[in-house]
């Protein structure tokens, strides 16, 4: 699970070569807006900004163009990709389409135990909530918490080539946010995680209309959240 959940790479324990290091640097650090969405890069600056080597980056230009997070500008440098309303539209519409058929999937073959850890999580969560001052903290925790549930449902398919497509797709979707997170409220955030809870309890009863119905639900909130209309 491990090398799906990383991309694919031959990442395995204590052998990194330098082109997968080059290349988790460089596109972490556009997903964490080090490097800005929509600006454009030299080769010689990515290497000055990140101190990695110019042949490593090459591969890992390569790969990314791939995935989707820049543009290669023939003689002008290196563009990363920008962000908009259609950007977010369709990378959540092919959010949709993946998850329902995971979670079908993740109905049939999930433990209760599993699916009780998930609810306690969320339990715990709601209570940090509702007591912390920084909403920066808790909305990276949920954050992380959401990957993980949703994840999920993706590997219960134990599919690579949607696993890969998938995981492709939420590195898009992470950019999307980069703009939301110091604007989200408690509210916003306990909204967020009480409809993980509704789709757990339908999941936990093992009721795929239900489930189906509230990931359907959250997932519209959710696209409206990403373009910035906090009544949902």
């Amino acid at each position: 699970m491990e090398k799906i959940m990383s991309g694919f790479h031959d990442i395995s324990e204590g052998k990194v070569s330098l082109s997968d290091e080059a290349y988790l640097s460089l596109k972490e650090s556009i997903l964490n807006g080090d490097i800005a969405k929509g600006a454009t890069y030299t080769q010689s600056e990515i290497v000055k900004t990140l101190g990695i080597a110019i042949s490593p980056l090459r591969a890992a230009i390569n790969k990314l163009e791939t995935e989707g997070l820049i543009k290669v500008l023939p003689r002008s440098g290196i563009q990363i990709i920008d962000t908009d309303f259609a950007l977010t539209r369709n990378t959540y519409q092919l959010r949709v389409i993946l998850e329902r058929e995971g979670l079908k999937s993740y109905i049939r073959s999930a433990t209760d135990e599993e699916i009780n850890n998930f609810r306690q999580k969320h339990i715990a969560l709601r209570n940090e909530i509702n007591s912390c001052s920084s909403n920066v903290l808790v909305c990276e925790k949920l954050a992380k918490l959401d990957s993980e549930l949703h994840n999920a449902f993706i590997l219960s398919l134990n599919n690579q080539i949607i696993t890969k497509n998938y995981l492709a797709n939420e590195d898009l979707i992470r950019l999307t946010r980069l703009d939301r997170v110091d604007l989200a409220s408690n509210e916003m955030l306990l909204r967020t995680n009480e409809e993980h809870l509704t789709l757990i309890d339908a999941i936990a009863d093992r009721d795929p209309v239900k489930a189906l119905e509230s990931l359907d639900t959250h997932l519209e909130k959710s696209i409206k959240r990403a373009m910035g209309l906090w009544g949902f």
